[in-house]
């Protein structure tokens, strides 16, 4: 959370943040914007799948087969 503000402020001046250059700003800070992106990707929760009810979606139609015209 706190990467993203650290590694722009880095950008700017590295001594805000702490660090030597602006180089080593920018890979502390950018690596850990990579890692907490990819767990957080990893760690979210899943979408629901739809249960299956046994009914009809909206867009399905039962084919109905007529034998003999009706009169």
């Amino acid at each position: 959370m706190f990467s993203t503000p650290a590694f722009c402020l880095g950008l700017l001046n590295p001594q805000w943040v702490g660090l030597g250059t602006r180089k080593r700003s920018a890979a502390l800070y950018g690596g850990l914007m990579a890692v907490s992106f990819v767990l957080l990707g990893v760690t979210a929760p899943k979408t629901p799948q739809p249960v299956s009810s046994g009914l009809l979606a909206s867009n399905e139609w039962p084919e109905f087969k007529v034998s003999a015209p009706l009169r």
